[in-house]
């Protein structure tokens, strides 16, 4: 078989600093694709989502507020040992099944096809599926509204990562907030939230489909890209500031958390009675999230997602 050819869009978004890290390894980004040679079974490429003039704290409150940032909930903590502590890999792989799991809840019409066989992650997800069937089914928003005459400032649009969806399972562009700003303002509140349900929905079936790749291959074009990202954590210091941001917003799961956060915020929003400051750290208790950012060690990531909530 020969091998698959490197997908352009995927090196895309892999910064220099990136290639740089992944090089100073036995193996590079490039060598461990060379022998990852699955069927096509589809792309998933990561919404292009970008911070915009959001401001960090200063050096000295970062510093301060690493330590007790960086504590992982006990009861994720918990739900963690019992799969023995799992790998980068397998966190990444339960990481984004649960995201998935999810953002379906969002969803209008998009049902999502459930994952029953998984063979390389098959006793991961039988756990994991065993304490979601025990949880509370939660309500989630199923329509969402917008400032239309903010459409326009960068800032408003990055507070709302979903307007920032792709309408292509093929291409990061056009955007909902492209579509949107084409129509000149002609555009009612019922096909904008049509529009974010369309993108919603492609970005579900994209997604659906790197974790069948991740259960036949145990690895995916996006897995590596955070392989990546955690080797260059280790080896450089990564500080909270916009650069860095934007380089944990490339990968899979933090482009999630950006969405689910901004997601959840609207349904806090069609609540009565139910404020936005109530919903403080319902993201961070989606299954494994506050471990990965706590193995990276970059939970100042929280302050963005503070921000898309106050943002709303």
């Amino acid at each position: 078989m020969k091998n698959k050819k490197l997908n352009p869009m995927v090196l895309a978004t892999l910064s220099a600093a990136f290639l740089l890290a992944s090089c100073a390894g036995p193996e590079n980004y490039q060598q461990k694709m060379a022998r990852y040679t699955p069927k096509v079974i589809g792309n998933n490429q990561v919404p292009e989502i970008r911070i915009a003039d959001f401001k960090f704290a200063s050096e000295t409150s970062k510093v301060k507020g690493r330590a007790p940032a960086s504590v992982v909930p006990v009861a994720e903590k918990n739900e963690v040992e019992k799969d023995g502590n799992p790998t980068n890999k397998k966190l990444y792989f339960l990481s984004l099944y649960s995201q998935y799991e999810t953002l379906k809840n969002y969803s209008a019409e998009f049902s999502g096809p459930n994952i029953n066989i998984c063979p390389n992650f098959h006793t991961s997800l039988l756990r994991h599926s065993e304490k979601e069937a025990n949880s509370p089914n939660a309500f989630h928003a199923k329509k969402f509204s917008y400032e239309t005459n903010k459409f326009s400032e960068a800032s408003y649009v990055a507070g709302h990562p979903e307007l920032l969806l792709p309408l292509s399972k093929e291409e990061v562009t056009p955007k909902v907030v492209d579509i949107i700003k084409s129509a000149n303002g002609q555009m009612t509140d019922f096909a904008i939230n049509e529009l974010v349900h369309k993108a919603l929905d492609i970005h579900l079936s994209k997604t659906y489909s790197e974790i069948r790749e991740l259960c036949e291959y145990g690895v995916s074009d996006n897995y590596y890209v955070y392989e990546n990202l955690i080797t260059h954590i280790k080896n450089n210091k990564f500080e909270a500031d916009a650069g860095n941001m934007n380089i944990l917003l490339k990968t899979t799961l933090f482009s999630n958390i950006a969405l689910m956060t901004s997601l959840e915020t609207h349904t806090a929003a069609t609540i009565p009675g139910r404020s936005i400051a109530s919903i403080s750290g319902e993201v961070k208790k989606v299954p494994y999230v506050s471990e990965v950012m706590a193995r990276l060690n970059v939970t100042w990531a929280n302050q963005y997602f503070d921000y898309i909530k106050e943002s709303h």
